[in-house]
């Protein structure tokens, strides 16, 4: 039976909205472009999409996930030969004033796929090959994306596998060889893969004035941001960090200690509660799905999205390394912002395709 849309879950998302575009057009004032007039198009864009995708019922998202997951790993294949290259990535399609990324939507079909995987798995705990299965799925998308290179975009498809063999009953010794395994493939990594600034921020994290005018300086500047802001925040467009432009990356990686020097504790905390409404919303969906693939997916959602906010806010207060991960709904960029509202919108169908006795 339809229900009625999550009035609760869509005034957490309008909030994180609205103190984005705030935040956005005191950062337009700043650098001198129309930040605000593209957010304030893509918020749109994202509401009416979340709203639109969550009249379509449940059945039909498990039955196109096979189809969404082909498109998702077509794309990442096709902007690794045809995609517009920023700062080292090629991983946009341009598409006349607009850009698409790829990979913000190739992570939902990627969730989509995942869900229906486990779905159809009606043991309690994952067989090897069901595993496998789940792993393979994660990592094929995953994997190209980590070619564009985008190491942060890359990261957000962790916790969708981690989540995923969470829920399946991975037994306790596959988790220890997990670790292993991760422990292993962290050290190549940062032998093999891992560039020297990389190396460089995820130091600088245990000691912050390794290099406070250089790879330390992003992290230091947004730490003296949010702490300036003080309890009330020194005005929106008015603190010295954003004015002045010492704060990099106003509009997208350190978006959050914009708005905390703008607004203080009070913002912050304010903007925090929103986030944690979102969540909890995405969580009563999950506890009232009618199906298996319901349950999955919400959790599925659920997970990447407080992985995402968890890391941002980590980087931005200066307790993780800085990896380019956007703050989910906040951030600039259209095609996080759009895709993270197609996620929004299927969790939307499970809350509203509910049982009836429920």
């Amino acid at each position: 039976m339809e229900h009625r849309i999550d009035a609760w879950l869509v005034l957490a998302v309008a909030g994180i909205l609205g103190a984005s575009l705030v935040t956005q057009n005191a950062v337009s004032q700043v650098v001198g472009t129309q930040l605000l007039a593209r957010q304030l198009l893509w918020a749109c864009a994202g509401m009416l999409t979340l709203i639109i995708l969550s009249r379509i019922r449940l059945d039909h998202y498990a039955r196109l996930a096979p189809l969404a997951y082909g498109l998702g790993l077509a794309s990442l294949v096709a902007v690794l030969f045809f995609g517009e290259v920023r700062s080292g990535t090629r991983g946009w399609f341009a598409v006349g004033p607009l850009t698409l990324q790829p990979s913000e939507f190739a992570r939902v079909a990627t969730i989509l796929m995942v869900a229906a995987w486990l779905g159809r798995c009606s043991g309690r705990r994952l067989s090897a090959k069901e595993a496998a299965g789940v792993a393979a799925l994660v990592l094929a998308t995953a994997g190209l994306v980590a070619l564009e290179p985008d190491l942060g975009v890359t990261l957000t498809y962790l916790p969708v596998a981690v989540t995923a063999l969470w829920l399946g009953g991975l037994p306790r010794w596959a988790w220890i060889w997990l670790v292993i395994l991760a422990i292993f493939v962290g050290v190549a990594g940062w032998n093999t893969v891992l560039k020297d600034f990389q190396k460089e921020r995820v130091l600088t994290v245990f000691n912050p004035e390794r290099d406070p005018y250089g790879v330390g300086y992003q992290v230091r500047q947004s730490k003296i941001a949010v702490g300036a802001g003080g309890l009330a925040g020194e005005g929106v467009g008015q603190g010295s960090q954003s004015l002045l432009r010492y704060l990099p990356a106003q509009h997208t990686d350190f978006a959050f200690a914009v708005w905390a020097e703008a607004t203080g504790f009070v913002g912050a905390t304010g903007l925090l509660l929103a986030y944690a409404l979102l969540l909890y919303r995405i969580g009563m969906a999950a506890a009232v799905a009618e199906s298996r693939f319901g349950l999955i997916l919400a959790i599925l959602v659920g997970g990447w999205f407080a992985f995402q906010v968890v890391v941002n806010l980590g980087m931005v207060l200066g307790l993780l390394p800085t990896t380019g991960i956007t703050l989910p709904l906040f951030s600039y960029g259209g095609s996080s912002l759009l895709s993270t509202c197609v996620a929004l919108g299927v969790v939307q169908s499970v809350w509203r395709h509910r049982l009836v006795n429920q």
